[in-house]
């Protein structure tokens, strides 16, 4: 009794489904209402518009829509030099640089100088420590025109950094553009 169900409820959804797409595909033209003839109001035949299978062609004078997203500049985004430091001032730019950090350190920063950079601009970095992937990350400036750009590398509290060589490559939207080198001791 239940196949039976089933069966007439898979034909009935089928039947709907079907009618629901004929009439999708039906061409709906609007009614048009004709008054009720009368000595003073004789019939008149209907007058059908066909509707437009096209829309239509805009005129020349029509004006052109301005792009949502702004063109992407004439010149590359480029990281133009990359500095390693423990603070950074209230611009961005780097104080102190180092190119050794005790493993103590709580927070440095690698700083990145830009040329012609936008919020669209990606910039990213893969980490390797001894020559082994460590890490990556993936960002974007704030505004447009920015002259750096940093990315922070944090402890939590009571952990310490692993003592030897580490290396940073740096890309500007996915291309490979600068690499800086750091000890932790």
């Amino acid at each position: 009794m239940n196949n039976k169900k089933l069966v007439v409820g898979i034909i009935v959804a089928v039947a709907i489904a079907g009618l629901v797409y004929f009439i999708a595909r039906k061409p709906q033209v609007a009614p048009v209402v004709t008054p009720t003839p009368s000595p003073q109001n004789p019939p008149v035949a209907p007058q059908l518009k066909p509707q437009p299978s096209q829309p239509p062609t805009p005129s020349k004078t029509a004006p052109t829509p301005k792009p949502i997203i702004k063109p992407k500049p004439s010149t590359k985004a480029a990281i133009t030099n990359v500095v390693l430091s423990q603070a950074i001032d209230a611009n961005g730019a780097p104080v102190n640089p180092a190119t050794a950090f005790s493993a103590g350190v709580s927070t440095f920063y690698a700083v990145l100088s830009l040329k012609n950079a936008i919020q669209r601009t990606e910039l990213s970095y893969t980490r390797y420590y001894e020559g082994k992937y460590v890490d990556a990350k993936v960002s974007h400036p704030t505004r447009d025109g920015v002259r750096y750009f940093h990315f922070a590398f944090s402890l939590k509290p009571g952990q310490t950094r692993k003592t030897g060589h580490y290396m940073l490559n740096f890309y500007v939207n996915g291309k490979k553009a600068q690499s800086i080198s750091y000890e932790v001791r």
